[in-house]
């Protein structure tokens, strides 16, 4: 609550102080001996009345001197509106990315399984991004839509294995599939995050020609490179049954991954192993965040008229009781 004119409120003090003194005054009573032993008689309605008269009066005044300070019940509305970021991740499900970089501990921690949990990590970072999915290897396949639901977008990230699309690196045809599907929105921020161990060997579009067109389009590619530069132990299986772990050399196609970046405005990364992955998805994470428009809206109520109706019939129940039931009363 606020007040407009808050000095009227000063009246309240001299009326709290005349108050207290006419409270404080006792009547004039001729002296009676034994008053004391005299048991006292109950208080009829009218002379209960008769006590509640001049309060009435002090509250219509006090309703009064509250109603000429204007008081106010503000409620606050705030309204947020998020910019948000919409985002496709493109993601290698060549069968290089079954690799252990070496220094792994555990072998079934494969840089797939690291991609996916990093990126499962990022996603509960954006709940106000709208997210997509494109998988790609010799072909990309467009695996989830730009959506906000995104316990549904980690189910199917879960899902996702090498193997559901034959092999190869179609860097720029996987790029080319996430821009399609930024083709339409009207975020204020479109974003492509593109993950790979590889470099392109096969596919219908070069990398350089699908980063010219996701910068016409006003869309910015980080790119990513996942894999240590040293060689990896990679799954084979035996033909005596179990698998086997081949030495494979690295691959990573570094100079066109930053070419990709900077013909787009992204920026690009190199992730040797889990926590530097982790550190990178925390790096997109400051780049593209989007600022919160918060607009609020004040709306005032004026009480003046509720207390000043309050008065007036303070008065005019007191004026009421004074012409019939107090009448003659004192």
């Amino acid at each position: 609550m606020t007040f407009q004119t808050p000095l009227a409120l000063l009246a309240l003090f001299p009326l709290a102080v005349i108050l207290l003194l006419l409270k404080k005054q006792t009547p004039s009573a001729i002296p009676f001996p034994g008053v004391t032993d005299i048991a006292p008689l109950p208080k009829t309605l009218r002379q209960r009345l008769a006590q509640l008269h001049p309060w009435l009066q002090g509250a219509a005044l006090i309703c009064m001197i509250v109603a000429l300070a204007r008081p106010q019940l503000v409620r606050q509305e705030t309204t947020v509106t998020l910019q948000g970021v919409d985002i496709v991740i493109a993601l290698d499900l060549s069968t290089s990315m079954l690799a252990v970089d070496r220094g792994a501990t555990d072998r079934s921690r494969s840089r797939l399984v690291i991609a996916r949990e990093v990126t499962r990590d990022f996603i509960a970072r954006r709940p106000g991004d709208r997210i997509g999915f494109v998988a790609f290897a010799a072909r990309p396949y467009p695996v989830a839509p730009l959506t906000l639901d995104h316990d549904w977008l980690t189910t199917v990230l879960d899902r996702l294995e090498v193997g559901s699309i034959e092999d190869g690196t179609a860097l720029g045809d996987g790029i080319l599939a996430a821009v399609n599907r930024l083709r339409s929105s009207r975020a204020g921020s479109r974003t492509v995050v593109l993950l790979t161990d590889g470099r392109s060997n096969v596919g219908e579009t070069a990398p350089r020609t699908a980063a010219a067109a996701a910068r016409a389009l006003g869309i910015r590619v980080h790119t990513i490179g996942i894999g240590a530069k040293a060689p990896a132990l990679f799954p084979v299986a035996d033909p005596m049954g179990g698998i086997t772990w081949r030495e494979v050399s690295a691959d990573l196609d570094e100079a066109a991954l930053r070419e990709i970046a900077a013909i787009t405005g992204g920026s690009s990364f190199r992730a040797d192993d889990a926590a530097a992955l982790r550190s990178v998805f925390l790096q997109i994470d400051r780049l593209e965040k989007r600022p919160i428009e918060e607009k609020r809206h004040l709306n005032a109520r004026e009480l003046f008229a509720p207390l000043l109706l309050t008065a007036l019939l303070l008065i005019l129940s007191s004026q009421t009781l004074r012409s019939t039931w107090l009448r003659g009363f004192s």
